[in-house]
């Protein structure tokens, strides 16, 4: 039987010092024009070594009744040598109808898919194993993302990732402060570090789909800002593009943490969740 994944994180180097970074936990509602379409909680744990992140969302409001989609993801791993070193990565979830399941582990720096379900065969051209040497999952990055914006207050560099299914680049520029301004659908307003993201799909393309639309660099807009006494830099708003939802704009609604959250705090026991 596999371990939990509470169990490799304790394995990690967590330090108990005070150059421990903190974490927090953060809820988030997406619009889509102009309607509710996808909620989202997210924690995430940082040292100076070492990162746990967990990621949970479910469709909602008319496109959730319509098109139901959830996911359970979680990742551990190290900082190492500037970059992430993921060692686990689980997920779980639902689309049209199907449960999905992912597990990766990572062995020399490499990801091992130790299970798929449903097999990427029967959806996608499956990604040569030699592409994905040193890749990352897709948490993986975003705590890179946070850790390098609250070490140097900026956010530079891409990144290869990998989730199973799908091979691609991910690359932040910053594109300096802005002051976003007061809305009902958030509790934040102020100044913010504006980083944009850009998504290009290298491999695990969908059967039957255009292959040059997918190949197409696909915009994003992450904001960030200190909003946590002792805890890493916040995602105080998110744009992304979705095949299903479209054009998607999570705000943020609630944020807690500090110093002491922990990997405990952060992820839970996802026991229920890794086979």
């Amino acid at each position: 039987m596999h371990k939990t994944l509470l169990a490799f994180a304790l394995l990690l180097p967590w330090p108990a010092s005070a150059g421990a970074v903190g974490g927090f936990t953060a809820d988030y509602t997406g619009f889509s024009h102009g309607l509710t379409v996808l909620k989202l909680s997210g924690s995430i744990s940082l040292t100076p070594s070492a990162y746990a992140a967990h990621v949970t969302f479910h469709t909602a409001g008319f496109i959730g009744m319509m098109v139901h989609s959830d996911n359970d993801s979680q990742a551990i791993g190290l900082f190492q040598d500037g970059t992430a070193s993921p060692r686990l990565f689980v997920g779980s979830g639902h689309l049209r109808g199907t449960a999905r399941f992912t597990r990766i582990e990572y062995v020399a720096g490499n990801p091992v898919v130790r299970v798929l379900a449903p097999p990427v065969e029967q959806e996608r051209s499956a990604v040569p194993v030699a592409d994905t040497a040193h890749t990352i999952d897709t948490l993986s990055a975003v705590s890179l993302l946070i850790q390098q914006v609250g070490k140097t207050g900026t956010c530079r560099g891409s990144v290869a990732t990998f989730d199973g299914r799908r091979l691609a680049t991910q690359t932040a520029t910053p594109a300096g402060p802005e002051v976003l301004a007061p809305t009902d659908r958030s509790i934040f307003s102020g100044k913010a570090l504006r980083c944009n993201i850009e998504g290009r799909q290298l491999g695990g393309f969908v059967r039957n789909e255009d292959e040059d639309d997918l190949k197409k660099p696909r915009q994003g807009v992450v904001w960030l800002a200190d909003l946590v006494a002792g805890a890493p830099p916040v995602p105080v708003k998110v744009i992304f593009e979705n095949k299903i939802l479209g054009q998607v704009t999570l705000y943020l609604t609630s944020v807690s943490g500090g110093p002491d959250a922990t990997v405990a705090q952060c992820c839970g026991n996802p026991a229920s969740s890794v086979r």
